[in-house]
């Protein structure tokens, strides 16, 4: 795992490195992705990038407000609190509906539970 990420980065990273050594990362997300996420109160963002069976992730440094999420090219973003990520898909659910989860095309919960192993 690569030192430089902390928190949901680096768990993230190694979800897809594990998908990578066993060579199913391409059959879990044959298509090519470009995911934003921003925990709302643990900024910056970073942004997922996987395609052709590799993966990439970069730390968004000047992304630190859901405004700035607009910004990004990325297919899709999810921005929400740390609290509600932790509460799974009903809290991210819950959280939609209350608009203090943001989404950017609902594929961002598909990919975000192929990340962490849940879809």
């Amino acid at each position: 795992m690569s030192p430089l990420y902390e928190g949901l980065p680096a768990v993230i990273y190694s979800g897809l490195w594990v998908l990578k050594i066993f060579r199913k990362l391409e059959k879990k997300f044959p298509d090519s992705i470009k995911m934003a996420i921003l925990l709302t109160d643990s900024p910056p963002a970073f942004l997922i990038k996987i395609e052709n069976g590799e993966f990439d992730i970069e730390i968004l440094e000047n992304i630190k407000d859901l405004k700035d999420l607009d910004t990004i090219d990325c297919d899709t973003y999810l921005a929400l609190p740390t609290e509600i990520l932790y509460k799974g898909a009903a809290g991210i659910r819950d959280g939609i509906a209350s608009k203090k989860v943001h989404v950017k095309n609902l594929d961002a919960i598909t990919i975000l539970s192929k990340l962490t192993g849940v879809g």
